[in-house]
């Protein structure tokens, strides 16, 4: 079968516009009218755009996103404005793929009140295929692409009608959080950011915004000044009773001299136990040659890896007590900005949400 190729490969975290990847696709979602379908945040277009966007911000792969491209095809079971019928399945699938039209068409076919209680409860998850009453269990990558593409529909929708999201947003947030285990790490921290106020968790609730300082203990106070503010350009403090410690940008490191531990410490401090991840903004070449003209051996790098905010290139070495430090820089983030398009709450749980205009159930 001929399946038509993204012009940029449609690897993840592409920075390129769905327009220019998937151009056939987009030629048959206008010809089906989803450039004049109003949804919230513009056109249904825009928002199928948008999520076929945000998931490969997500690290998704290109059946993923072509997935997501084109979720409402068939309708789904929020929003029953069907661009194509389940008998073109074979015209879809040879646009994008028989992978990524199976996803598409798991969405559109999904029940979802029987289907999100049990997303819930337990797994592997069972589906109900509203189209034909027959139950099913699909495998746990198809759940988790299922899972990624409802986050992603549901975050673009909210996010652009405030109306939805306060009827919305805490049926969601508990539908992603009991569900967080099929979430891509990226996914679910979107939820939390957007979903995390809508908690209908009992009791306060502690949300951590930052890291302010941590504490080393070492074997050598001012050996392990001398490295960190020659190697790694920290700046040395002195405060309370004559301790010290390092500042660098928002967050500081407080040293403990091992054996003289302030109270209350760690259980078992110990120097050279600790594994640090420290964030610049010079390239790798110059960290590799400023560690040269310091005489500092380099463990490894640089080499390509993940950090909280996405992927970044580390060099690895140790301080003098043997803690391993990792100097990373974080890659370019792709172009801000894609063409708007929506599928709207009603890719959520019932009740479902009116996203996709007035009167309308969302996707």
């Amino acid at each position: 079968m001929r399946r038509s190729i993204p012009s940029d490969g449609g690897s993840p975290g592409s920075d390129r516009d769905p327009a220019a990847v998937w151009p056939a696709v987009q030629a048959l979602l206008r010809a089906r009218g989803a450039g004049e379908t109003k949804h919230p945040g513009g056109t249904l277009l825009d928002h199928l755009n948008r999520v076929a966007r945000l998931l490969a911000e997500w690290g998704a792969g290109p059946d993923l996103q072509a997935a997501g491209l084109c979720h409402a095809m068939y309708g789904t079971d929020g929003y029953d404005h069907a661009l194509m019928g389940t008998d073109e399945r074979a015209l879809l699938a040879e646009l994008i793929g028989e992978q990524a039209e199976a996803l598409v068409h798991l969405y559109a076919s999904c029940d979802r009140a029987v289907v999100y209680p049990r997303l819930a409860s337990g797994r592997p998850a069972v589906f109900r295929d509203r189209f034909t009453g027959r139950e099913h269990t699909p495998s746990p990558p198809d759940v988790r692409a299922f899972v990624e593409i409802t986050a992603a529909n549901e975050l673009d929708v909210l996010a652009h009608n405030p109306d939805l999201a306060e009827r919305h947003g805490p049926t969601l947030h508990g539908l992603f959080t009991r569900s967080r285990d099929l979430l891509s790490a990226p996914a679910w921290d979107a939820c939390e950011r957007q979903l995390g106020r809508y908690s209908l968790e009992p009791g306060p609730r502690i949300r951590i915004t930052g890291l302010d300082h941590l504490v080393l203990t070492v074997a050598d106070i001012e050996r392990t000044v001398d490295f960190y503010e020659r190697v790694l350009g920290m700046r040395p403090v002195t405060f309370g009773e004559g301790r010290r410690a390092l500042t660098f940008g928002a967050s500081k490191i407080n040293l403990h001299q091992a054996g003289s531990e302030l109270l209350p410490h760690a259980t078992h401090p110990t120097p050279g136990s600790a594994d640090l991840c420290l964030v610049t903004d010079i390239p790798q070449e110059q960290i590799l040659a400023h560690l040269t003209a310091c005489g500092v051996p380099v463990l490894e790098g640089p080499v390509p890896r993940t950090g909280a905010q996405g992927p970044l290139t580390s060099t690895y070495l140790r301080d003098p007590d043997g803690n391993l430090i990792e100097i990373s820089t974080y890659n370019p983030r792709p172009a801000a900005g894609a063409s708007a398009g929506g599928c709207g709450p009603g890719c959520g749980p019932r009740p479902r949400p009116a996203g996709h205009g007035p009167g309308r159930r969302s996707l």
